[in-house]
């Protein structure tokens, strides 16, 4: 697949599209550890794991 993306011009733009670009990842992150097949209470561990990695 290709994606085209035009650079934001303002400061905002690019703030916008920082955020998007994030939920889109966090998305993808989501799917994939929903898909793996452990229980939910080692799902539940992981999740934690990288939300504490990033604090």
């Amino acid at each position: 697949m290709n994606v085209i993306v035009y650079s934001p011009k303002s400061p905002e733009g690019l703030l916008d599209l920082q955020k998007r670009v994030a939920t889109v990842h966090a998305e993808a992150v989501l799917k994939y550890i929903t898909k793996l097949p452990c229980p939910k209470e080692q799902k539940i561990q992981l999740v934690s794991s990288i939300q504490n990695s990033f604090k």
